[in-house]
């Protein structure tokens, strides 16, 4: 196998674990969700937050998260739906959410498919 073929299934790859493995909502559970009440926070930085972001959302960078999140979701049994650039950070969020007791903590994934599910919802 050549070097380009290496390559493209590494590429190919990557982009269907952050497809498959980092959400763990479909479009319209995610709406549901959100039409019942669930929080969304959306977790990059600062700049890319104020360059762009959903209205709905409350913003909490995910090196501040573990400092912040009792204060903007104090209620553990609250529905988080967590979003990021592309779906790694929201992961890692989540992740910490849970360790946190946070029973119903979600990854949407990235910030344009988060956008999607809130404005069409």
């Amino acid at each position: 196998m050549d070097l380009l073929a290496v390559i493209a299934i590494a590429v190919i790859a990557n982009v269907l674990i952050k497809t498959l493995l980092l959400r763990d909502l479909s479009v319209d559970q995610a709406r549901e969700m959100i039409q019942k009440g669930a929080v969304i926070v959306d977790v990059r930085t600062e700049n890319e937050y104020s360059t762009a972001n959903i209205k709905e959302s409350i913003h909490v960078p995910l090196n501040e998260l573990k400092e912040k999140i009792e204060i903007v979701v104090p209620d553990k049994e609250k529905t988080v739906l967590l979003h990021c650039r592309s779906g790694s950070r929201s992961f890692a969020a989540k992740r910490m959410l849970k360790r946190l007791g946070y029973t119903n903590a979600y990854n949407l994934g990235s910030f344009g498919r988060a956008k999607k599910i809130v404005s069409n919802n």
